[in-house]
C-alpha cells in the first residue's frame, strides 16, 4: 500500500515537471517578435562621412548601384566627391 502511494507522489512530480517544463517552451515561442524593419536607401545619396567608412570598392559598388559611373582609379576623396557631386 506504502509503494502504491510512494509511485502516485512520484507520478505527479514528475508530470507537474513535464507539464511545467514543455509550459515555458511554448509560451515563449508563442510570443511575437519584433516585426523586421525594410527600410531601403537605394535612391538615397549617403553622406560624405559615411562614405569615409567605406573601402573604394564598396563605394563603387554604391555608386554602381544608384546608376552613378566612378573611376577606380582615383583617390577614395576624389571617387568620394565625385560621387556626391553626381547624387546632386
Amino acid at each position: 500500500m506504502e509503494n502504491i502511494l510512494l509511485y502516485v507522489v512520484i507520478g505527479a512530480i514528475v508530470l507537474a515537471v513535464v507539464l511545467g517544463w514543455n509550459k515555458k517552451k511554448t509560451s515563449t515561442a508563442t510570443r511575437p517578435g519584433p516585426k523586421p524593419t525594410t527600410t531601403t536607401l537605394d535612391n538615397v545619396a549617403p553622406s560624405k562621412a559615411s562614405l569615409q567608412k567605406l573601402t573604394k570598392k564598396q563605394i563603387d559598388d554604391t555608386a554602381a548601384a544608384q546608376g552613378v559611373k566612378l573611376d577606380a582609379r582615383e583617390t577614395k576623396a576624389k571617387m568620394i566627391d565625385a560621387f556626391i557631386k553626381a547624387g546632386k
